[in-house]
């Protein structure tokens, strides 16, 4: 398995792993400045994940149709000076009458860009997120022509909602053969998706770690601390070696 680290704009949290990491993971915010996303993509892989809903993006809402177009070309920007071959996107969310299926399929279509790739959803109690069960998330890539980055705890939060149980949904999951992951973090009772450090955390990282591909890429999504997510490396690369000896 391959491992990676998740930042926003922080160039000394990317610095300090660069050495520990297969690849790096970096959010990309417009306006922000992203010279060391540059630089620290010639010594390893860089995957870009565009805006999503809590920065005001929503692909399913025709209205922000000209935010989104910005947003997803900021992001196509900076995978392009850092050679990243994947661009991670969430798919939106159905809040009101302008936003749809549809829409997110269609803008996505008109990307025409290979490298995009859409992120599952949880799944909430007060609006409809796009993606958020396999049988969603199946015929939307279908769709759109796209494929999949799976978020764990996304999946553990649906299930959650849903009554289902986590473990087959994961299972579900897998089956649509996800070319990314997503794992942090998360009380499986409390059911929400929160990124916690894995030592603030009562999933069963061993458990769900044997569930995936042997050649599985993961980003630790955990909290954006250095000694923490110290921490969270080494236990992940620590359960990862554990397996393949077993």
């Amino acid at each position: 398995m391959k491992i990676g680290v998740k930042t926003y704009d922080n160039g000394k949290f990317l610095e300090h792993f660069r050495k520990k990491v297969d690849f790096a993971e970096i959010l990309t915010i417009e306006g922000r400045d992203y010279e060391f996303a540059k630089q620290f993509s010639q010594f390893l892989p860089v995957i870009i994940h565009a805006q999503h809903y809590i920065f005001g993006s929503n692909p399913a809402d025709k209205s922000k149709d000209e935010g989104d177009a910005s947003s997803i070309n900021f992001a196509r920007k900076i995978a392009d000076f850092t050679n990243a071959k994947r661009i991670i996107l969430h798919p939106g969310v159905i809040n009101n009458g302008s936003s749809s299926e549809e829409n997110a399929v269609s803008f996505i279509k008109n990307l025409n860009d290979k490298r995009v790739l859409i992120e599952n959803l949880p799944k909430y109690k007060d609006f409809d997120c796009l993606c958020t069960t396999p049988e969603d998330t199946k015929e939307f890539m279908k769709k759109a022509d796209v494929k999949l980055c799976f978020d764990i705890n996304h999946a553990i939060e649906t299930a959650f909602q849903a009554g289902r149980d986590y473990k087959e949904l994961i299972k579900e999951f897998i089956k649509l053969k996800p070319v990314h992951y997503h794992l942090g973090g998360q009380r499986i009772k409390e059911g929400i998706a929160s990124h916690r450090s894995f030592q603030d955390s009562d999933i069963d990282l061993k458990e769900i770690l044997k569930l995936l591909p042997a050649d599985a890429e993961i980003t630790i999504e955990t909290e954006p601390d250095i000694e923490k997510t110290d921490n969270d490396l080494k236990a992940i690369k620590g359960v990862i070696e554990e397996i393949s000896q077993n």
